[in-house]
């Protein structure tokens, strides 16, 4: 059987795995830790040593000086579509996308709702009998999936088959098997809706009117209800059937199970509901997916295209909510309380399966630290930092024609302070050797992942190496330029410091093809969004959250310069930037950089993403224009109003009317 890393290889590479003799240290020494490589102790002190060297270089403070940070000629009724108050801001994104809302197609109006159970078929009973008691205007249908129960689930669900739109989908007993069981369920619904519901967690008469009411509004939303704790053991499903309100009569009790509700003084409280109330329902949250408890949720299937089913890595109880739900997260998913969505958790007092689900968090726990790399891992020096699955950090290299530089600026991303990290590399179809060198340096790399497409243009090929990225923190590095060694960690320390941080960047030195100095890099002191509006001050290095990036459509793939302009325009529409003054990026010039060898194209496109990113906003007031169209290097510009340009045309036409008829009444 393959080992870990070599199945990380084989399937990340498609390469041949041959020796360990050209890894970074960095990388020999983890690879060590997972007991991939056998070093000895001295070895492996020497990796340490030849890391510390490597990365013992530290980045050059700028001196920045005062100014201000409004561009000149800023018309002062020109303001900027507000950025959102957290991360989480689904009121922010709901009036963004009616503004960007094109007129399609609405998905049908309608629930699937899976009932992931095993055994429990008293439960499971009153739990259908209450969602035959649901007030709603929309249709809905229940999928019961059976994790191979021993119980006669079956003929609880034929019960229903006159009282609802239900079906049973069942898998083999192989252990405890949540995730697989749910995505059994799933794929077995038939609506663009989808609803996850526990066969212990009985909903209230409004529950599915509830989900639907705002899953028709913003099918960018999951939906999270609460729940109450309940004790069912006296009671039939008939006598729910009867009295529809009765499950909200039921008094709350308290229950032992303290990894799932905080015990109050007689009754089990659900451990989210304050963190509900002093985020506005996770509004103002920036870490929503951590209570995203998968037992009471909704969303659009669409999700599952994007993201992924449910990991059925975990067979254990517990963690892989979290997992599921930072993947929605960081694809761009907004989370939201929803209280219409209540469901009554019927679990009798005691402590019921408690030694398995403490047991099973703690195996859990370790994968959602490798698999969910935001609010779970932070920096840590390389002896104590392990090769996880998906790293913190991921540093992408649009690549085309750069064999006599993409060793050093790969190995500039690698040999970093902070090592959990990958590089991300697209080949944009290069016609010399490039492809092969970087097989030769890094084909045995698990650190290093490489794709390689037809020549596309560099937007198309940074869409590509994004994509390929699996941190949740995304930096940008040329193939002809190289980084400083603590570049990465001075950008994250200031994401981990503020959570709401889109990107952010520091400034930058041009050098000579041998790195020799070359001058000074452009650097305005301090970030304005203004300013940004007007010249490029977003300055490499730059790193940018993945979750910023999906709000965006990407690169554009139809420019050819002005590209990253577009790009960082774009993000700095969905959350603030931060700036660094220090030089921490080595910009190679060369005579072949485009912003150099196509300055004409530059400037026009200079000028369009920017009126591009005044249309996103709705801002129509104003246009932004260059004064001086002869000059290809000058980015003077001005404000056009577009009343007062529609009043000009309007005084245009009148007297151009005007002639006219003089004209024809001369002739006459």
């Amino acid at each position: 059987m393959l080992s870990r890393a070599h199945k990380l290889f084989n399937t990340l590479h498609h390469r041949t795995v041959t020796s360990h003799s050209n890894l970074d240290p960095a990388t020999r020494f983890m690879l060590a830790g997972m007991g991939e490589l056998k070093l000895s102790d001295d070895e492996l002190q020497q990796c340490l040593k030849e890391h510390e060297k490597l990365t013992n270089r530290k980045s050059k403070k700028v001196n920045a000086i005062t100014i201000k940070t409004s561009p000149p000629g800023w018309p002062k009724n020109l303001l900027l579509a507000p950025l959102p108050e957290s991360t989480n801001d689904y009121r922010w994104h709901y009036s963004r996308k009616l503004h960007d809302s094109i007129t399609t197609d609405k998905p049908l109006p309608a629930l699937s709702i899976i009932i992931p159970c095993f055994n429990r078929s008293k439960i499971l009973d009153i739990t259908l009998a209450c969602l035959v008691n649901q007030i709603t205007e929309h249709p809905f249908e229940v999928i019961v999936a059976d994790d191979g129960s021993k119980e006669a689930i079956e003929q609880v669900v034929r019960r229903y088959e006159p009282l609802l739109d239900i079906k049973y989908v069942r898998q083999k007993d192989y252990g405890y098997q949540l995730c697989a069981v749910r995505n059994l369920g799933l794929r077995a619904a038939k609506y663009e809706f989808v609803a996850i519901l526990d066969c212990d967690m009985a909903p209230n008469p409004k529950w599915a009117q509830s989900y639907m009411e705002m899953l028709i509004e913003d099918d960018d939303i999951a939906l999270i209800g609460p729940r109450k704790y309940i004790d069912t053991r006296t009671y039939e499903a008939g006598d729910f059937r009867e009295d529809k309100t009765l499950i909200e009569k039921l008094p709350e009790v308290e229950s032992e199970n303290d990894i799932a509700a905080d015990a109050g003084v007689h009754i089990s409280v659900d451990w989210r509901l304050d963190h509900f109330k002093e985020t506005e329902n996770l509004r103002l949250c920036n870490t929503p997916f951590r209570f995203f408890s998968g037992g009471n949720v909704a969303f659009s299937r669409k999700w599952l295209k994007r993201v992924g089913w449910f990991d059925e890595e975990f067979t254990h109880w517990g963690g892989e909510d979290n997992e599921f739900g930072y993947r929605l997260y960081r694809h761009g998913c907004f989370f939201r309380v929803v209280w219409g969505g209540m469901a009554y958790h019927q679990e009798p007092p005691g402590k019921e399966n408690e030694t398995d689900r403490a047991e099973g968090k703690k195996i859990t726990m370790n994968i959602v630290r490798d698999k969910v790399p935001y609010c779970y891992r932070k920096i840590t020096p390389l002896a104590s930092t392990a090769l996880y699955k998906r790293p913190l950090v991921s540093i992408y290299i649009p690549a085309y024609n750069c064999a006599s530089s993409i060793v050093r600026c790969v190995d500039s991303a690698l040999n970093q302070t902070v090592v959990d990290l990958e590089v991300c590399i697209c080949n944009d179809g290069s016609t010399d050797n490039t492809l092969e060198v970087i097989n030769q340096h890094y084909g045995n790399n698990p650190r290093v992942r490489l794709t390689t497409q037809l020549n596309s243009g560099i937007g198309r090929a940074s869409n590509t190496a994004v994509r390929m990225t699996r941190g949740y923190y995304i930096g940008q590095l040329d193939s002809d330029d190289y980084l400083e060694p603590d570049a990465v960690e001075l950008c994250l320390k200031e994401f981990l410091a503020e959570r709401n941080l889109a990107c952010v960047y520091s400034t930058y030195r041009n050098v000579n093809p041998d790195g020799s100095f070359h001058s000074d890099g452009y650097n305005f002191p301090v970030y304005s969004r203004e300013k940004l509006t007007t010249a490029m001050i977003a300055h490499h290095f730059r790193m940018f959250t993945a979750r910023a990036w999906h709000l965006t459509k990407g690169f554009d793939e139809f420019i050819e310069n002005a590209v990253d302009y577009d790009m960082y325009l774009k993000l700095s529409e969905v959350g603030p930037f931060k700036h660094i003054n220090k030089i921490s990026y080595n910009r190679v010039i060369h005579g072949q950089n485009t912003s150099i060898k196509k300055i004409d194209v530059q400037k026009k496109n200079h000028f369009t993403v920017v009126n591009n990113s005044l249309k996103r906003q709705n801002i129509s007031t104003y246009m932004y224009m260059a004064i001086s169209d002869d000059n290809d290097q000058c980015r003077k510009y001005r404000f056009v109003s577009t009343q007062q340009k529609a009043s000009s045309f309007s005084r245009f036409l009148v007297a151009l009317v005007s002639r006219m008829r003089a004209f024809q009444s001369y002739h006459t």
